[in-house]
C-alpha cells in the first residue's frame, strides 16, 4: 500500500466539516432569533458535509486496508459497506473507528514496528461525541469539541497508515 497525503486528508476533512459545522451553528442561532433563512443555511451545510464525509470514508477504507494481515476484525470494504446499513451503523461506527485504534495497536505489537500507538480513548471519545451532538443546546459545544478531537484523530490516522507502509518503521530482522 502506498503512503497517503496527510495534507489532503487533514485539509479536506477540516475544511469540509469545519464549514458545515459553522453553517449549522449559525443556522441554529438564526433559527432561535426567528430568522427565516436559518433552514436554508443549515441546508447549505450538507454540501461541504458531504464532501468531508466522502473523504472520511476513503480515509477509513485506507486505514483498514493498511492493517490487513489476517488478524484485523474487518476488511476495508466491509468497514465502509456496513456504515451504510441503517441503525446497525450506530454499533458499527464503534467497530470502525474505536476498533481500528485497538486493531492497529495490536498490529504494531504483532509486527514489532517502531510506529507510535494510537490513543484508543481519543477514538472512543470521538464516536461517543458524534452521537452526543444531537443533544439540544450543549450539542453545539460538543460539536466544536469533537471537531478538534476529529482533527487530532485524523492526523494520527494518517501517520498510522504511513507508518505501516514505511520500511524504516520495521526492525532490521523483519526487512
Amino acid at each position: 500500500m502506498n503512503k497517503i497525503s496527510k495534507g489532503f486528508f487533514l485539509g479536506s476533512i477540516a475544511v469540509g466539516l469545519g464549514i458545515a459545522d459553522v453553517l449549522v451553528i449559525l443556522g441554529t442561532i438564526k433559527a432561535k432569533s426567528g430568522d427565516s433563512d436559518a433552514l436554508q443555511m443549515i441546508g447549505f451545510s450538507y454540501i461541504p458535509m458531504l464532501y468531508g464525509a466522502i473523504v472520511m470514508m476513503v480515509l477509513y477504507y485506507k486505514m483498514w486496508a493498511s492493517i490487513q494481515d489476517g488478524h484485523a476484525r474487518t476488511t476495508a470494504g466491509k468497514a465502509i459497506g456496513m456504515m451504510f446499513v441503517p441503525f446497525y451503523n450506530i454499533y458499527w461506527a464503534f467497530q470502525v473507528i474505536w476498533g481500528f485504534s485497538k486493531d492497529y495497536n495490536a498490529y504494531v505489537e504483532r509486527h514489532g514496528t517502531k510506529a507510535a500507538r494510537l490513543p484508543e480513548g481519543l477514538f472512543l471519545a470521538n464516536v461517543i461525541m458524534c452521537f452526543l451532538t444531537w443533544i439540544p443546546v450543549i450539542g453545539q459545544i460538543i460539536l466544536v469539541v469533537n471537531y478538534i478531537i476529529s482533527i487530532v484523530m485524523i492526523s494520527k490516522i494518517c501517520d498510522a497508515i504511513n507508518a505501516t507502509t514505511d520500511n524504516s518503521a520495521q526492525p532490521e530482522s523483519v526487512r
